[in-house]
């Protein structure tokens, strides 16, 4: 009986003895200050439009108190909240150590097309369908789409980021139609350029051969993709490319080519 008595109060010692340094440990780090932040970018197959010494200056410069503040009143939420709205990179996690040192980590965004909207202004098209802003840090080369492209002003891209409003549908169009040609090695390797008037015809600027193609619109595109690789394919041999101004694909059945 007594053994029992002793074996209890032998755990509820070590029970409470546990509590006491956890709540002592607690303490302990709540009395400790942030003194160094630390940002880092997790490595990618494909290059990244920032860096995370820009990270870094962008949330000392927008939050500066962050640094020599104690760490129970550290808002790692609100930080990463800050850090998410740079919609050059993703899936941002803020942390603190033991020491009073915090820790950043984010994924760069994958660009797949760079745009310039009809007011001359510089944008990428990540591949999670999200508008990124220019870039200081690459210079990435990527086909390019202009002409008649609305413009998207920095809040209208936040809301969008946030989920709050959709994109214009020519920004979904652009994105299936440059998809498809990075799935095609060929087709990857000749555009160049994509340029939408007014009507929102297409219109092509190939890195070799004629100086145009005339796509049309935004339908049947697979069909009109394969008919070209078909026609610059057969034709590299046979077709003196020197003579021709454009290529015009945007009919069925089609391939009108049109001479200098």
């Amino acid at each position: 009986m007594i053994k029992k008595i002793l074996n209890r109060a032998a755990w509820v010692l070590v029970f409470t003895l546990v509590i006491f340094l956890l709540v002592f440990a607690n303490i302990e780090r709540n009395s400790r200050h942030t003194s160094e932040l630390k940002v880092t970018l997790h490595a990618c197959e494909y290059p990244s439009l920032t860096s995370a010494d820009r990270i870094q200056s962008h949330i000392l410069e927008n939050m500066p108190s962050i640094i020599g503040q104690s760490i129970k009143h550290i808002a790692l939420e609100a930080i990463e909240e800050e850090v998410s709205l740079n919609t050059q990179v993703s899936n941002v996690r803020a942390f603190l150590n033991i020491n009073g040192d915090m820790s950043i980590k984010a994924k760069p965004r994958e660009a797949i097309l760079r745009i310039f909207d009809h007011k001359g202004h510089h944008l990428y098209l990540g591949k999670d369908k999200i508008l990124m802003d220019n870039s200081l840090e690459s210079s990435h080369r990527l086909i390019v789409a202009n002409g008649n492209i609305p413009h998207i002003n920095n809040e209208e891209r936040i809301q969008i980021l946030k989920g709050k409003t959709e994109l214009p549908e020519i920004y979904y169009h652009l994105y299936d139609f440059v998809n498809k040609i990075h799935e095609d090695e060929f087709l990857e390797a000749l555009i160049d350029q994509i340029y939408i008037d007014k009507k929102g015809q297409i219109e092509l600027t190939p890195k070799i051969g004629v100086k145009k193609i005339c796509f049309g619109g935004f339908e049947n595109s697979e069909e009109k993709f394969f008919n070209l690789k078909t026609f610059y394919l057969n034709g590299k041999d046979r077709i003196d490319w020197q003579k021709y101004q454009s290529i015009n694909i945007k009919y069925k059945n089609q391939i009108v080519c049109s001479k200098k």
